[in-house]
């Protein structure tokens, strides 16, 4: 598959998963989401669909020319799990909570 179906196929994605949000928000707030005090305002809605939707096509891309998916469908799901896919490449991120006292260590089975 071209890289511009990649592009477009992971852009779909990423507006796919936006578009289920923004429905959600109308719904929550019972107007736009940016004339709610608790919600983003209208700019900082308008970078975060660009950078996920810019996240989903640059891993769609990724993913396409090095045959990690081959299809349309797989560029889409790539789109839609885009940010959830970048916190797992990054590694854990909670912050390791140390053992109880007296609790016993934790045994590496790689040792």
């Amino acid at each position: 598959m071209d890289w511009y179906l990649l592009l477009l196929w992971g852009a779909l994605g990423g507006l796919a998963v936006e578009a289920v949000e923004f429905r959600r928000a109308i719904r929550r707030t019972g107007d736009w989401p940016w004339k709610d005090p608790k919600e983003p305002r209208f700019g900082p809605f308008l970078v975060s669909v660009f950078v996920r939707v810019g996240l989903g096509s640059g891993l769609a891309i990724a993913s396409g020319l090095t045959n990690q998916v081959s299809g349309a469908f797989g560029a889409l799901a790539v789109g839609v799990a885009a940010p959830l896919m970048v916190e797992q490449l990054q590694g854990p991120s909670a912050a390791v909570v140390p053992a109880a006292p007296g609790a016993p260590a934790e045994v590496d089975p790689l040792q």
